[in-house]
């Protein structure tokens, strides 16, 4: 299993980012973060994803977003930025390695920048080259380690293409299809070789319209967050809205049919999950399954797991393997999923 770490640049309340022409640079990388993982997921099996941050409520120091990458062992390290320049003219596309590249990031980056090169054309996109610098996110990172700068915000031109869903839907899915070719990820068995997923219809702009009533907190749902290690993944099961608030109230954005995307908290009842952004209708998406194995499994604890499983009414089976070290898997989805991982944690079990 590979494990990719993902880095949606700056961050709120803290740092926006670069700003200009409408849009606020950290907005827009969470956007291209969002396209990046549902390209993956839809296209490539055998990996793992983990995000410095997942939504604008949330600011890692640079130190602790490598620093976090170096402890989960990640395979490949990527850092979503776009560029701005005090001259507003300045143009196009470009990516860095640390300069003082280890021999892995120079394969990523010429492996991640050969993908991006139709999109420059198809865009007629400056190509400012690959390029090295003294980051530290690409300093303090163990691993092979790139940081793309999608265009230039502070550039009219550049902005209104940063504002194009397609625009940042081809980017992130060539950074995306750069990744897996370089860790040698293996693509799903389907028709075609690739499956393109709708993805949000519109990028965040800077100024949101404000509603005539913004609910008092004391009056919105209770919202139990999941974070990073208890998200799962949801598809939608028709074109969506996500709201502002968790009583579903102030439509802000719309979803796609058939999107995957991550759910990081739900309400009381589960009536609406939380997810970067704003909220959705739980009714709206389907989880996706996902399959855990144990290790070392033993009778009494197979007979727990399985009181546990029907305590939970949670209907999925557990299929045993006694040969060798003996284990079992179960494939769960949604809130089941958090509840069977909780579970195991609890009992200090060994899964992946």
């Amino acid at each position: 299993m590979k494990k990719i770490y993902e880095d949606a640049g700056h961050g709120l309340p803290n740092d926006p980012g670069a700003v200009g022409n409408g849009l606020k640079e950290c907005e827009v990388v969470l956007t291209i973060q969002e396209l990046f993982n549902a390209y993956l997921l839809a296209n490539y099996e055998g990996f793992e994803i983990k995000s410095t941050r997942t939504d604008n409520k949330t600011f890692l120091p640079l130190s602790d977003r490598a620093r976090l990458a170096n402890r989960w062992n990640a395979d490949v390290f990527i850092s979503f930025h776009i560029n701005s320049a005090a001259n507003e003219k300045a143009t196009g596309y470009e990516d860095f390695i640390y300069k003082h590249a280890s021999l892995g990031s120079k394969s990523l980056q010429n492996t991640v920048h050969e993908q991006v090169l139709p999109v420059i054309k198809k865009y007629n996109v400056t190509n400012r080259g690959k390029k090295t610098a003294n980051y530290a996110v690409l300093r303090m990172t163990n691993m092979p380690a790139i940081l793309t700068e999608t265009m230039f915000i502070s550039n009219p031109k550049d902005a209104q293409n940063l504002k194009s869903i397609e625009f940042l839907k081809d980017f992130a899915s060539a950074y995306a299809e750069g990744v897996a070719k370089f860790l040698g990820l293996k693509a799903k068995d389907k028709d075609s070789t690739h499956v393109v997923v709708s993805k949000p219809v519109e990028v965040p702009k800077e100024e949101t319209k404000v509603p005539a009533e913004t609910p008092k907190k004391e009056q919105l749902p209770k919202v139990t967050s999941l974070g990073d290690k208890y998200s799962f993944q949801v598809q939608a099961l028709k074109d969506i809205g996500v709201y502002k608030y968790a009583d579903l109230s102030e439509n802000q954005r719309a979803l796609k049919k058939d999107t995957v995307f991550s759910v990081y908290g739900y309400t009381e009842g589960a009536k609406a999950f939380a997810v970067p952004s704003g909220f959705v209708q739980a009714k709206d998406v389907v989880p996706l399954f996902v399959p855990i194995t144990t290790g070392g499994l033993s009778k009494d604890m197979e007979t727990e797991f399985r009181a546990f499983l029907k305590k939970e009414q949670i209907g999925s089976e557990l299929n045993l393997y006694v040969k060798g070290n003996p284990s079992a898997t179960i494939e769960v989805a949604g809130l089941d999923l958090v509840k069977v991982k909780q579970f195991l944690d609890k009992k200090g079990w060994y899964y992946k």
